[in-house]
């Protein structure tokens, strides 16, 4: 059951075409894989012999676990609801490092997602607030040093619409690169990072000014940067455990797709059909 519905979700191909004569295969039974099928095709009438197999997860998001696919499904719908890590353990038959790594997987799959909907915010009559952030740790429990990465951050007010951009290197000119991508033309954008880097009347900034009537205002001007400042509360919320420098961004990508897309675990598995098409592969 759990294999035919994948079917017909499109999460596992349809059908496959041989790569030697070009026929449809035969989903056949084989008691020696994991999922008990396999695509099969042998040599028919008129075709030079030969008896192809390829595994049913071929090209899907399946490929390449060696978990039962209703387990995958499981640990993922348990991942998407936030349940600990505990709980799965308890209703799945798996290591604790299986669950961890596929739940990196699915992190993973958020980047994927926010590149491909990676659009730019704001326009004519909106207001988007810039900030900057460190996230990371305390070196030696000091109040001021931290060990981390800088996180330059945009909300479109009144929207769910956010952008969140991983730096090596703040200052003036990594922002200046970042409105341009990521701010679209007639927006206000108030920030307190004018006020920080000193840069309203560099030429480039005016020239934004002009070119793509943007407007920029600082908070001391009667405007306010609260709405970024919550979405780094619950973002350092979601970032209690200080994931490692290799996962930071997947759970940034994982914070901006759940606000986007909240309590829609079919939107998830739409995505993922889009990133893992199983009909895309070659012979």
């Amino acid at each position: 059951e759990v294999i035919d519905w994948c079917i017909r979700e499109g999460m596992i191909a349809s059908e496959r075409k041989c790569r030697v004569c070009d026929k449809n295969m035969d989903l056949v039974c084989k008691k020696r894989v994991i999922d008990g099928y396999v695509w099969r095709c042998r040599g028919r009438p008129n075709v030079r012999e030969h008896d192809v197999s390829v595994s049913m997860r071929k090209g899907s998001w399946f490929e390449g676990s060696k978990m039962s696919i209703c387990d995958i499904l499981l640990i993922t719908y348990y991942w998407f609801n936030k349940l600990p890590i505990k709980y799965i353990l308890k209703n799945v038959k798996v290591t604790p490092e299986t669950v961890i790594g596929w739940k990196r997987f699915c992190r993973e799959v958020c980047m994927d997602i926010c590149m491909n909907e990676n659009s730019a915010i704001g326009g004519m009559n909106a207001i988007v607030e810039i900030h900057e952030c460190k996230f990371g740790k305390r070196k030696f429990n000091r109040r001021r040093v931290i060990d981390g990465r800088w996180v330059y951050g945009g909300v479109e007010r009144g929207t769910n619409r956010m952008f969140f951009r991983v730096v090596e290197n703040r200052g003036k000119d990594t922002l200046l690169a970042i409105i341009k991508t990521s701010i679209l033309p007639g927006t206000t954008v108030i920030s307190d990072c004018w006020k920080s880097y000193d840069c309203l009347e560099d030429e480039e900034y005016r020239e934004l000014t002009v070119n793509r009537s943007l407007q920029f205002k600082d908070p001391e001007t009667g405007t306010h940067t609260n709405t970024i400042v919550k979405k780094w509360s619950a973002i350092k919320r979601q970032m209690r455990t200080n994931p490692r420098r290799g996962q930071f961004d997947g759970y940034l990508a994982e914070y901006m797709w759940r606000s986007a897309h909240p309590d829609k675990f079919r939107e998830f598995l739409t995505a993922i059909k889009l990133i893992f098409n199983p009909d895309d592969v070659p012979l």
